[in-house]
């Protein structure tokens, strides 16, 4: 399972980035939601590993998931309608999306404050990296910065002329979507893939270096032996 992570991790990040506006509140929102539901699933999963609930764990879990999905979108509805209006049946997707579905179901007997502590790190880093997302499209395709105002509205500060934006409106559609995720997506892979070659280089230089050391020690050794 562990080689399959970054497909997961793709397809989650392309289930909540494509069909969504290419809106930075509209990222903060899901963003939010996702560490939301991440904090309820964890505690809710120790709660019922300490009652020895194991075998009603996955319906009892995914349940309290829906309802704090339920409970979520109906107090987006009262504080801000349109960003709940707009989002629609996309709220529903952090809940059963695979980063929520494989840190939360994937071993439920190795639930330990490791495991949880580094679940909770990695929803963290994928909601930055979404709201990165989101804030390029925002600012770069619509010229613009939109984020929770007053009065239950969407604030929206312009920043550059949308008349200007010229090419950059082309991934604002759903085609220019896929196609900015397919760039960073291998730009990450390409980074991770320098940084993976860097480390083994330099760990297979200081372990030359300390055979080397050693080779030496004991060669010093042979010839205080020989004296």
């Amino acid at each position: 399972m562990t080689t399959n992570k970054p497909y997961l991790y793709s397809i989650a990040f392309l289930s909540l980035t494509i069909p969504v506006p290419g809106r930075f509140v509209f990222g903060v929102t899901l963003a939010f939601e996702l560490i939301l539901l991440e904090t309820v699933g964890i505690l809710i999963s120790l709660l019922v590993k300490k009652l020895k609930f194991e075998e009603i764990r996955t319906y009892f879990v995914m349940t309290v998931l829906i309802a704090t999905t339920l409970l979520f979108r109906q107090l987006l509805a009262i504080t801000y309608s349109e960003i709940a209006l707009t989002l629609g049946f996309i709220i529903f997707f952090p809940t059963v999306s695979v980063l929520i579905i494989y840190s939360l179901f994937n071993s439920p007997e190795s639930i330990n404050r490791e495991k949880v502590k580094e679940d909770f790190f990695k929803t963290i880093r994928f909601s930055f990296l979404l709201l990165i997302f989101f804030l390029i499209r925002d600012i770069a395709c619509f010229g613009t910065f939109s984020f929770f105002g007053p009065n239950h509205m969407i604030y929206e500060k312009i920043l550059l002329n949308p008349e200007k934006t010229g090419i950059f409106l082309f991934f604002a559609s759903i085609p220019g979507a896929l196609i900015l995720v397919g760039v960073l997506i291998y730009l990450f892979i390409f980074t991770k893939n320098k940084i993976m070659i860097y480390a083994e280089k330099e760990k297979y230089l200081e372990k030359q270096k300390q055979l080397q050391k050693e080779t030496e020690n004991k060669a010093d050794n042979n010839f205080e032996v020989k004296k």
